[in-house]
């Protein structure tokens, strides 16, 4: 046994130039894409309350988008994957602004978004179904807002979000 301290090695926990760069482009696309996305959801959202309110009560409002049938609910959902990727989009890129040295890899950057848009659509779900009221008599454009804002946020606070969602679901024990 030896008392002679041996030097350590230092991991570097520096990004290659390279590396930063393509995050930064992965960054720009993912806001050029999503931003365009979320206002043309938002849009056929509102073009659908709209039209649902006019429907009257017992029928169902829909258009036609890409050949395919989109109802007010499913434009909803929709408008909450668009709202919780760029949600995600803003968070992921203060978080490598904010570090001069992000120790997460590329595909972080690419997958982030995804579960994010995922994790809006549950939330636009959970506050359409509770708190406020589509595609009836009290249906407004404000509502329409709402549920953007909680998709939005939901993909800004990915972590928090899924870290409530734990505690809530995990079974008390007496």
């Amino acid at each position: 046994m030896s008392n002679r301290v041996e030097p350590q090695r230092h991991r570097t926990t520096a990004v290659r130039r390279s590396t930063r760069r393509a995050i930064v482009g992965v960054n720009i696309i993912e806001a050029l894409v999503a931003l365009p996305c979320l206002i043309a959801t938002y849009g056929l959202a509102e073009r659908l309350v709209a039209a649902q309110e006019a429907a009257g009560p017992g029928r169902v409002a829909s258009s036609s988008v890409a050949g395919i049938a989109v109802t007010l609910n499913m434009s909803l959902l929709i408008v909450g994957a668009a709202a919780g990727t760029v949600g995600s989009v803003i968070q992921q890129s203060m978080a490598f602004a904010r570090s001069s040295a992000p120790d997460h890899q590329l595909s972080w950057y690419v997958m982030r978004p995804l579960w994010s848009a995922l994790l809006g659509s549950v939330s636009v779900v959970a506050v359409n179904t509770g708190l406020l009221s589509i595609g009836d008599e009290t249906t407004s454009s404000a509502a329409v807002a709402v549920l953007v804002l909680t998709g939005c946020l939901a993909g800004l606070f990915t972590d928090q979000v899924l870290a409530r969602l734990r505690r809530m679901l995990r079974p008390r024990t007496s």
